[in-house]
C-alpha cells in the first residue's frame, strides 16, 4: 500500500510528534511511505507581514493546496494517514485530498475541531461549551494562548472546518479511547467513520523491574491542568512516601519556592528527563502518578510506566477510567481531591506486595493489549476498511452540524 503521511510538528516535540515517527518507521516495513510535514519553528523566521500572511494560512493554506497536488500526482498514494495539521497544515488539506479522490484517515490526537485548544480545558476546567459548534466561547474565556487574538483565530478556523464540511470528507477517525470516540460521536460525527486504536509500546525492548523502587514518580509538564498542585498537597499529608517530579513547565518555580517555603522535606523537583534518564527514573520508582484535572488523551509515558512494570494511581476522569483498571493496574482517586490522592498512594506505599502484583499486570497489558503486534494489525484493518469503501459513501458521510 502506498500511504501519504502529514503530520505538522510542534515547536516543542512532545508526545504526538514522537508516535507519528514511530508510525512512519513500522509503516515502512509493509508499505510505501510519503512524508509530507511541516514544523512550526518555521514561524519562527517569518518577517512580520509573513506571519502577518500565516495567520489567514491556519485557516486555508494555499501552500498545502499546491505541495499536497504535486505530491499525489508524484506518489499516487491509496490513502493519506494523517495526524496533526494545525496550523501550517490547515484544515484545506481535507478539501485538496478530497477533490483529488485520495481516501482520509485522521488519527485524533486532541479534541480539535470540537475544541480551540484541543483539550475541553481553559482557566474554569474542564469545559465542552464549544462542542456543538458556538465557539464564542473560547473566545470569551481566551481559551487558546490566553489571547484573544489567537483565540479569535482557532475559533474562526474551528468554526470553517465544521462549516465548510471538512470533516465529512474524512473516511475514517481513528481515536485512542473509547472516552475520545464519544465526544466524536456526541458532536455529530458518524460511529460508523470512527475506530478506536489506542496507543502502544515495544514492551521486548524495556526490562521490567516489578516490586522494586523507594519513590513515587511524577513525568509530565509542570502545568495546571496535569493536577500538580493536587499532587503536591497529597504529599503534604503523607509520612513516608518520597515523590520525584520529572519535568518542566510554568509551574516549576511556584512549585519549588511552596515546597521550601512550607518546608516539605518529602518532594523533590528532578527537571527534565528523556531516553536512558527516563527510564531509569521510571525503574527506581514503585509507582506512578497520573493526576490530571484535564481529559488526557493516552499518556505515553503511562505505557512506558507500566512496561517497567509500575503501576498507576490516576484521577477519575475521562479516558483514565478505561486505562486504569482499579485494582488491576493501578488505582482512582477523585480528580482534585488530595485527601484521596493521599489515602491511595499510602495504600500502595504500605503494600509492596499490592504493587508487586499490579505492575506484573501492567506488564502484561503491554505485552498484550497495547503491543505494536495488536496495534499494527488494527491499523492494518482500518486501511483495508477505509480502500474498499467507495468514494461515493464518503460523500454521503453525515457532516457535523
Amino acid at each position: 500500500m502506498r500511504i501519504l503521511l502529514i503530520h505538522n510538528f510542534y515547536q516543542q516535540f512532545g508526545g504526538e510528534d514522537q508516535v507519528v515517527l514511530q508510525e512512519m518507521e513500522r509503516l515502512k516495513k509493509d508499505h510505501e511511505v510519503f512524508f509530507y510535514s511541516r514544523h512550526n519553528d518555521d514561524l519562527l523566521t517569518l518577517s512580520s507581514v509573513q506571519k502577518a500572511k500565516a495567520v489567514f494560512s491556519t485557516i486555508s493554506s494555499g501552500t498545502t493546496k499546491s505541495q499536497i497536488a504535486e505530491a499525489v500526482a508524484a506518489f499516487k498514494p491509496d490513502l493519506a494517514f494523517v495526524h496533526n495539521i494545525y496550523p501550517l497544515i490547515s484544515p484545506s488539506l481535507y478539501h485538496t485530498l478530497h477533490a483529488l479522490r485520495v481516501p482520509i484517515v485522521q488519527v485524533i490526537h486532541d479534541f480539535r475541531p470540537l475544541c480551540t485548544n484541543g483539550w475541553f480545558f481553559n482557566s474554569t476546567g474542564v469545559c465542552e461549551k464549544c462542542k456543538d459548534g458556538n465557539y464564542l466561547h473560547a473566545i470569551r474565556h481566551k481559551c487558546y494562548k490566553d489571547s484573544y487574538v489567537f483565540s479569535t483565530l482557532y475559533a474562526t478556523t474551528m468554526s470553517y472546518v465544521r462549516a465548510s464540511g471538512a470533516l465529512a470528507k474524512v473516511d475514517a477517525f481513528i481515536c485512542l479511547t473509547e472516552f475520545a470516540k464519544g465526544k466524536l460521536q456526541s458532536a455529530g460525527v458518524d460511529a460508523a467513520r470512527i475506530y478506536v486504536r489506542p496507543n502502544s509500546i515495544d514492551a521486548t525492548k524495556v526490562t521490567p523491574s516489578i516490586g522494586s523502587g523507594n519513590y513515587v514518580a511524577f513525568i509530565g509538564r509542570l502545568s495546571p491542568e496535569k493536577g500538580l498542585w493536587t499532587l503536591v498537597r497529597a504529599f503534604e499529608q503523607l509520612n513516608g512516601p518520597v515523590l520525584k517530579i520529572a519535568g518542566t513547565g510554568p509551574l516549576e518555580e511556584p512549585i519549588r519556592k511552596y515546597i521550601e517555603e512550607k518546608q516539605i522535606a518529602n518532594i523533590e523537583l528532578v527537571g527534565f528527563l528523556s531516553g536512558e534518564q527516563k527510564a531509569e527514573f521510571l525503574h527506581g520508582s514503585m509507582f506512578t502518578v497520573v493526576p490530571s484535572e484535564w481529559y488526557e488523551m493516552f499518556p505515553l509515558v503511562m505505557l512506558e510506566a507500566w512496561a517497567a512494570g509500575k503501576p498507576s494511581i490516576s484521577a477519575k476522569l475521562g479516558a483514565m477510567t478505561e486505562l486504569v483498571e482499579e485494582g488491576q493496574n493501578g488505582l482512582l482517586f477523585n480528580v482534585g481531591d488530595a485527601a484521596d490522592l493521599a489515602k491511595k498512594i499510602d495504600l500502595l506505599y504500605r503494600s509492596p506486595q499490592l504493587v508487586s502484583e499490579m505492575g506484573a499486570k501492567a506488564r502484561r497489558l503491554v505485552e498484550t493489549r497495547f503491543s505494536l503486534q495488536a496495534n499494527d494489525e488494527l491499523l492494518t484493518e482500518i486501511f483495508g476498511k477505509v480502500c474498499g469503501v467507495s468514494r461515493q459513501e464518503s460523500n454521503d458521510a453525515q457532516q457535523l452540524a
